[in-house]
């Protein structure tokens, strides 16, 4: 098919010159009136486009993607030259990237030239106009295609700076246009991705159930849904778009798993309250009866002098204290008490605490290390505080009881002068804590041990104390090797 063209030079940019023989013959096929220049690398080809008065660019792939230079060159010029980029049959997607660059059009190298190459060439011809306006029409063109140009650009930099993910779809699920942190997010390129099914990113042969397409623009609204993707919770919302005449629809992809943990310990802080409340009122109804029942036991002990009966009330004695002991736990663990500060020395504490557990130590062959730093004076709750050693000290025998290892716990102080805060270490060598179960360790009633070893308040209590000496204390265990227990507390005064 001959066209009439006001097309006279045509630059040819191709790296293969059998490539480029095909095309110049094809051009000429089509209008021997084409001046066909032809450069076998961009440099050859800037210069031709600087020193002759070229109408249109044919330009392989390859070079193109390797030279964004040429369009900027092309750019600043007087005048608007279009660049048709040609691309092997079957990589559709270097076109999306090509034309998202700025290109004009694109020629599918498929053996012939002739069909596709009069479609590109009536596309120009379409946009152009007699010889003598020519040269105006087509300078106004370049001005409004700069224009144009930066403000696709303008809005692609607003977009890529966003970092929810965003990606548009059309009604067969591909992907039409994207932002760098969905791309980023599979590792990919955002020319990579152009074009394929959404889903095959997500590993999946089809569409989530949440993705719809096709709704038209004027009957549908914004929604949000929540879900699971690959371990981290997003809220997706969707709304559709007009894209080239067809339904669209652009996806947001916000991850929501900070905030949906943050809400999970909120709601958990919202249960202790209540808990702890409840607690609270348990505690004190069973608190009064037990004094009464270890009074009266007390008073049986020293009158009874019979060997069997002392020997069961001595159980019922032994009993009752234990559930005292269990009361002033979770009363302790209701916040009921209030904490009675003095400026103490942290050292002195932990020295007192173990002399109280050093009978019980002894007999379990437990060796005591204390690696004490010199550290200034803090205000705490004494007692409380003997209380947050003396459950740690109990939690670091148990864990070495499971072991057939000679135990050892460590005491180690120091000071931090950046923070102003003294540090508490209490190790030992036990077999650690599970990752799994390691972020549960402070939560009440949660204890790995059996019905008649543990209550699940002992870590709980502590850490409740910590946080109201405006400390913390965290935990670090290998599996295997043992335990660490961390605890900060602020310098006195």
């Amino acid at each position: 098919m001959k066209v009439k063209s006001t097309i006279k030079k045509i630059l040819l940019i191709n790296k293969n010159v059998k490539d480029g023989n095909l095309l110049e013959k094809a051009l000429l096929g089509i209008s021997s009136s084409f001046d066909v220049i032809k450069a076998c690398d961009v440099k050859r080809g800037t210069g031709f486009l600087n020193s002759e008065k070229i109408d249109a660019v044919f330009m392989d792939y390859p070079l193109f993607s390797s030279a964004p230079e040429f369009i900027r060159e092309i750019q600043k010029g007087s005048l608007y030259v279009p660049v048709i980029v040609i691309i092997q049959k079957g990589k559709e997607l270097q076109a999306a990237e090509a034309l998202k660059q700025g290109a004009y059009d694109y020629l599918l190298k498929d053996g012939g030239y002739e069909g596709p190459l009069t479609r590109v060439l009536q596309r120009i011809q379409r946009t152009s106009i007699p010889d003598k306006e020519r040269e105006d029409d087509l300078e106004q063109q370049s001005v409004l295609f700069r224009k144009i140009y930066k403000s696709q650009k303008w809005w692609q930099h607003i977009i890529d700076s966003i970092t929810d993910y965003i990606f548009v779809i059309d009604q067969n699920y591909r992907i039409l246009r994207t932002n760098k942190a969905f791309s980023n997010l599979f590792g990919k390129d955002p020319a990579d991705i152009i074009m394929r099914p959404y889903y095959e990113l997500f590993g999946l042969s089809g569409p989530h159930e949440w993705c719809v397409t096709g709704e038209s623009r004027d009957n549908a609204s914004r929604r949000a849904v929540e879900r699971t993707l690959n371990d981290t919770y997003y809220l997706i919302s969707y709304y559709p778009i007009s894209y080239d005449e067809h339904e669209a629809a652009v996806y947001i992809m916000k991850d929501i798993t900070e905030t949906r943990r943050l809400k999970d310990q909120v709601y958990h802080l919202d249960k202790l309250s209540s808990l702890g409340t409840l607690t609270s009122g348990v505690a004190h109804e069973i608190n009064n009866p037990l004094t009464g029942i270890i009074g009266y036991t007390e008073m049986l002990l020293m009158k009874n002098e019979d060997d069997t009966t002392k020997k069961y009330l001595r159980n019922v004695y032994d009993s009752a204290l234990r559930c005292k002991r269990i009361v002033e736990n979770m009363l302790t663990f209701s916040r009921q008490t209030p904490a009675q500060k003095s400026v103490e020395n942290i050292n002195d504490i932990i020295d007192k605490t173990v002399e109280l557990h050093e009978y019980w130590l002894k007999s379990t062959n437990i060796e005591i290390i204390k690696n004490y730093g010199k550290v200034p004076y803090v205000s705490v709750d004494r007692q409380q505080m003997q209380q947050v050693v003396l459950n740690l000290l109990i939690n670091a025998e148990q864990a070495i009881s499971d072991t057939d290892r000679r135990g050892r716990i460590e005491f180690k102080t120091s000071f931090d002068s950046e923070s102003n805060y003294t540090l508490i270490e209490v190790s030992d060598n036990g077999n650690g804590i599970p990752p799994e179960i390691l972020p549960k360790i402070f939560d009440p009633f949660f204890t790995t041990k059996p019905v008649n070893k543990g209550t699940g308040l002992g870590l709980s209590i502590a850490h409740g104390i910590i946080a109201e000496q405006g400390g913390t204390i965290e935990a670090k265990s290998v599996a295997g090797k043992g335990t660490s227990f961390i605890i900060r507390i602020p310098q006195a005064g």
